[in-house]
């Protein structure tokens, strides 16, 4: 049951803004494949040279421009 506050915002529950956040940052940043798992590395060098190839391999966003 919904609680109303008199003279102050009725706010949704907090679990329906958080759902609507979640949708938002999708919508923003799109759907972004990543590696999933456990990964292990010989060295630091090693796991910056991963994290870069993976960015690199990303798709673009569709509605990005670069213009």
């Amino acid at each position: 049951m919904a609680m109303k506050v008199l003279g102050g915002r009725n706010l949704p529950p907090h679990w329906k803004r958080f759902d609507r956040l979640q949708a938002t940052a999708h919508k923003l940043l799109g759907n972004t494949k990543r590696p999933k798992g456990v990964f292990r590395f010989k060295s630091f060098e090693e796991f910056e040279q991963w994290k870069m190839n993976c960015r690199l391999n990303r798709p673009e966003h569709p509605n990005s421009s670069t213009s």
